[in-house]
């Protein structure tokens, strides 16, 4: 799936007097997991069902310390603005055996389809990141008092960029219905640059705090990009080179959607709370996220200048691709709001 949005979020952060983890729950998940005689999670069923919730989110996890099982002291449920379940478990203080977390309620959900991201962090560094499913829901790692923990330096956050777009199926056809008109190599040039002008804006205000919008509103519109985009190339593939160009407008213009995209996923990566620790992390995110888009372009490029010389491509292959396209980002679309 393009850009999954993962029923499951959680961080765990390592401090010196606590472990504390934070679990996001989709609502009806939620419902699905605490109290399965309601449809969703809604701020009327918490009220009516606060202490099962709690239960319920204390047992999400089941955490070790070496051999030793980790009981949680304090359990704190709250609702965020879309009604998602946020619980905060805090555990006791990290000693210096090896950390080990299992998603047991993975396997309460019957469903092989359900994901769980899961990041730990500490205070300037980055231990892990794994995607939880029910068939592999552990996840284990050592604190910084061995040695093990990594600085939270560009190398990771480099690679969790790179991984976001190769993985990000809906980002990558985007630009490639962008770029399958494109005859000329400048044409492409200023699309890809207008693209990451766009997207690197917008990741940073959204990193930083300054603007937030809803994943349930951004990852409609990223699909929704893509439909106008493989619709418009039914009537933009027999423009002029010079009419193609001006397209890095409307680029722009969506890009700065897909940047919101890239920004939820480098927020779920477990950044620093703030200030200088940002930088860094921000930076090299975006620079993983441009060093896939160049290699992906890379190998696009050359291939489709070189099919371009064929009569049978132009007039046999671009179209029907520019529809598929579209029916791809339909689905998206109607996966992301109505399925």
């Amino acid at each position: 799936m393009a850009h999954e949005p993962f029923e499951i979020t959680t961080n765990v952060r390592l401090f010196a007097e606590r472990i504390s983890l934070q679990v996001v729950v989709t609502d009806t998940t939620a419902a699905l997991l605490c109290v399965p005689a309601a449809k969703r999670m809604d701020a009327e069923v918490l009220r009516a069902n606060e202490a099962e919730v709690k239960r319920c989110v204390s047992g999400l996890y089941a955490a070790r310390s070496g051999d030793k099982q980790l009981m949680p002291v304090s359990v704190d449920v709250t609702l965020n603005p879309e009604n998602d379940l946020v619980g905060n478990v805090d555990y006791p203080a990290a000693g210096r055996e090896a950390l080990h977390f299992s998603a047991v309620h993975l396997a309460r959900l019957k469903d092989p389809t359900y994901g769980a991201t899961f990041t730990a962090t500490g205070a300037g560094v980055f231990y892990v990141q794994k995607l939880l499913r029910a068939d592999d829901a552990e996840v284990s790692f050592l604190p910084a008092g061995d040695g093990a923990g990594k600085e939270s330096s560009f190398s990771e956050f480099l690679a969790l960029g790179i991984e976001h777009i190769l993985t990000g199926y809906d980002h990558l056809l985007f630009l490639a219905a962008l770029l399958i008109v494109c005859r000329q190599l400048r044409t492409a040039l200023i699309i890809i640059t207008a693209f990451t002008l766009a997207h690197s804006i917008t990741l940073a205000l959204a990193a930083l705090d300054i603007v937030q919008l809803s994943g349930r509103l951004v990852e409609p519109v990223i699909a929704a990009t893509i439909v106008f985009v493989g619709l418009e190339n039914l009537w933009r593939a027999r423009r002029s080179e010079q009419e193609l160009r001006g397209r890095w407008v409307l680029t722009f213009v969506f890009g700065l959607m897909h940047g919101f995209g890239f920004a939820g996923a480098l927020r779920e990566s477990g950044l620093p709370p703030g200030g200088m620790e940002l930088i860094a992390p921000l930076l090299a995110f975006n620079l993983g996220v441009e060093t896939g888009q160049l290699a992906v372009a890379a190998v696009f490029l050359p291939l489709l200048f070189w099919l371009r010389r064929f009569a049978w491509f132009n007039q046999r292959v671009l179209m029907p691709a520019s529809i598929l396209v579209a029916l791809a980002g339909l689905w998206w679309l109607l996966e992301r709001t109505v399925l």
